[in-house]
C-alpha cells in the first residue's frame, strides 16, 4: 500500500504482492517533496498541500517515467474534504469513494475517481499468447486472406486505452471494474473526436496555448482530455498521447510505453519533457455531457466500453482498418471474438498489408473498496499471472471453413 508520512522526506519503500508474471506491479519507490507541484483549484479555495513525488528511479524505463506526483493535504474537516471531493471528481459519474473521518489525512488521490486511485504508481506488465485460429491480413489485394493461422495475441495497455477507460467510467455511473486495451490510433482518434465529445481548444488554430500558460488553462477543466498528435502529408492522422485534466497544468495518465513507465499524476512540464510542443498538435476535448448548455441528444448520449467501441466490429465498421473488402471476414468470427480484440494492421505505399498485430481488450475483476476509508485498490487477482483467456479453436460463426480469393 502506499504510505504517506508527515515526514516527507524521509525514504519510504513501498512493495505490494505479485507474481513474476503479474499484469500490475508496483515498483520500489520512495517518497520525496515536490515543492513544484500546483494545484489552481485548491490554491483558489485556500486549502494548504504540501507536493509530494514516488520516485522510482531506475525502475523506470526513462528518468522522465521515474516520478508519480500527489499531493498531502493533511487532515481535513468535513466542509474541506467535500469541497475538495466536488472540484476534483465532480466531473465523473464514477465518484471517489473515500469517507471523511475527523484526524485522519488526505492527499489528492483520494478525491479523484476511483480507478485513478487504484493504479496510481503502478506498471503494467504485456503479456503474449498464442491463439489458434485467427485470420492473417498479410499481403497484398489478391492475395488470399488465411483464416486459420497461430498468431500471438498481446496484451497491454496505452495512454489512450487508459484514458478512454476513464471517460467511460466518467460518463457512467459506479462502473467497478476496469477494461484493459489497445486501440489502434486512428480508432482512438476517432473515438475521442466522435459522438461524446466536442473540442474546446487546439493549438492548430492557436499555437499561443503552448506558450501562455493563463490562455492555456483559461478554458480548461477538470476530466478534460488532451489528445497529442501529428500528421505526415499524405497520410493517416496519427495520435502519440493522450492524458485527463486535472488542474491547471496537472494531469493523469498512463506515460510512455513499454512495461517500465506508471500510470500517473504529472504536470504539463512532465509531459512536455516527453512530447515538444512545437513539433505536436495539442487538443483538448469535452465529454459533452460536461458542458455547461446541452441539448437534449447530447443529453441521452454515453460512452461505450472499449469492447463496444475498439473491437474488430468497430474497427470494420469505423472504416479505421486499412481500405480492402479483405477484411471483411472479421463478420464471420463469433462477436465475442470480435469484441475481445482489437487489430494493428500496417500497410505500405502499394497497398500491401505489412503489419498484422492483434492486441487484446480484457475486464479485470471489480475493484476492492476499503470497507474503512472507501479508497479503491485493483482486484487481488490483477498482481496474479492473469492471462487474455484462450479464443475458440474455431472462431468462426460457419462451421465449414473454405478458401478466400479476393
Amino acid at each position: 500500500m502506499l504510505v504517506l508520512l508527515p515526514a516527507l522526506l524521509v525514504v519510504v519503500i513501498l512493495f505490494f504482492p505479485t507474481s513474476t508474471y503479474a499484469l500490475f506491479v508496483l515498483p520500489p519507490a520512495k517518497v520525496i517533496s515536490y515543492p513544484q507541484l500546483k494545484l489552481a483549484t485548491a490554491d483558489l479555495l485556500r486549502i494548504p498541500y504540501q507536493g509530494i513525488a514516488y520516485d522510482a528511479g531506475e525502475a523506470a524505463s526513462y528518468p522522465t517515467f521515474a516520478l508519480t506526483l500527489n499531493a498531502d493535504f493533511g487532515t481535513l474537516d468535513c466542509v474541506t474534504f467535500l469541497c475538495l471531493q466536488d472540484a476534483y471528481c465532480g466531473w465523473s459519474e464514477t465518484k471517489s469513494r473515500v469517507k471523511w473521518k475527523e484526524g485522519v489525512s488526505y492527499t489528492l488521490l483520494d478525491f479523484l475517481p476511483p480507478i485513478m486511485q487504484a493504479v496510481s504508481g503502478l506498471y503494467f506488465k504485456s503479456s503474449r499468447q498464442l491463439q489458434p485460429a485467427l485470420p492473417s491480413f498479410l499481403g497484398g489485394p489478391n492475395t488470399t486472406v488465411q483464416e486459420r493461422v497461430e498468431q500471438q495475441v498481446i496484451l497491454t495497455t496505452n495512454c489512450w486505452g487508459f484514458a478512454w477507460e476513464v471517460l467511460f467510467q466518467a460518463d457512467n455511473k459506479d462502473v467497478r471494474q476496469m477494461q484493459i486495451s489497445t486501440a489502434d490510433p486512428k480508432s482512438a482518434y476517432a473515438a475521442f473526436s466522435g459522438p461524446g465529445f466536442y473540442l474546446v481548444q487546439t493549438s492548430r488554430f492557436n499555437s499561443k496555448l503552448l506558450t501562455n500558460t493563463r490562455l492555456r488553462n483559461k478554458g480548461l477543466k477538470a476530466g478534460d482530455v488532451l489528445l497529442i498528435w501529428h500528421q505526415i502529408p499524405r497520410q493517416d492522422l496519427y495520435l502519440d498521447h493522450t492524458a485527463i485534466v486535472i488542474d491547471d497544468d496537472v494531469y493523469y495518465e498512463k506515460s510512455g510505453s513499454g512495461d517500465q513507465t506508471p500510470f500517473r499524476l504529472t504536470t504539463w512540464e512532465g509531459i512536455t519533457a516527453n512530447f515538444p510542443p512545437g513539433i505536436f498538435t495539442w487538443e483538448w476535448r469535452r465529454l459533452v455531457r460536461n458542458r455547461n448548455v446541452q441539448n437534449k441528444k447530447e443529453g441521452k448520449f454515453r460512452l461505450k466500453s472499449a469492447m463496444e467501441t475498439f473491437g474488430l466490429d468497430q474497427q470494420l465498421k469505423r472504416g479505421t482498418l486499412p481500405s480492402s473488402d479483405r477484411f471483411n471476414v472479421i463478420d464471420e468470427l463469433f462477436p465475442s471474438v470480435q469484441q475481445s480484440l482489437t487489430l494493428q494492421a500496417e500497410s505500405g505505399n502499394d497497398g500491401n498489408i505489412e503489419g498484422n498485430t492483434y492486441t487484446g481488450i480484457y475486464v479485470l475483476e471489480d475493484l476492492v473498496f476499503s470497507k474503512k476509508t472507501g479508497r479503491a485498490t485493483l482486484p487481488l487477482s490483477a498482481f496474479s499471472d492473469l492471462m487474455l483467456p484462450k479464443l475458440p479453436s474455431n472462431p468462426y460463426l460457419r462451421a465449414m471453413l473454405r478458401p478466400r480469393n479476393m
